[in-house]
């Protein structure tokens, strides 16, 4: 894969709890196509795939992020690819994940980043075991929790963190 550095990879959670996944997407999506990165975003199958692109079209009126699907011709130029697996055919250095699951190849990217998508205590119990899963195979973790109030804040950070004990507060 296109690892460009030297340290563990780093992993990112982040957790919302307004909107549909698909915005907090773009705006992460905007933040790695202005500088410069690749990314690969890995979906659950080819119709979240289908409304992923058909987001990335339309979401704002006055933007447009350049994508494409992971297996198509023209795949390698793209910065931002959508897969339904991890890959690098783009030279992603960074993996986006949109689909709720552990992903073994993360260490392959610079940077991955997952969400707590499900709020449930069954969701939440999943994604801690995602958390913990990254961190004991070497990620270094950083837990973000968006409120209206503040944004985006970093609510824990290191290799050891753990998310249950972020999440609580």
């Amino acid at each position: 894969m296109s690892r460009l550095e030297s340290d563990p990879p780093l992993v990112r959670f982040y957790q919302w709890n307004q909107g549909p996944l698909e915005r907090i997407l773009f705006g992460l999506l905007s933040r790695v196509y202005d500088r410069n990165l690749k990314a690969c975003v890995v979906v659950a199958d080819m119709e979240h795939a289908r409304r992923l692109d058909t987001m990335l079209w339309t979401m704002e009126s006055d933007s447009f992020l350049p994508h494409g699907a992971c297996r198509g011709a023209d795949s390698p130029r793209h910065p931002i690819i959508l897969c339904t697996e991890p890959s690098d055919v783009n030279g992603a250095s960074v993996l986006i994940l949109a689909h709720g699951r552990f992903e073994d190849r993360f260490a392959d990217f610079d940077q991955t980043l997952d969400f707590v998508v499900d709020h449930t205590p069954e969701g939440l119990q999943t994604s801690r075991g995602r958390y913990r899963r990254y961190r004991d195979a070497g990620g270094r973790m950083e837990f973000w929790v968006h409120t209206r109030e503040d944004g985006w804040r970093l609510k824990a950070k290191g290799q050891n963190e753990s998310m249950s004990s972020a999440t609580q507060t």
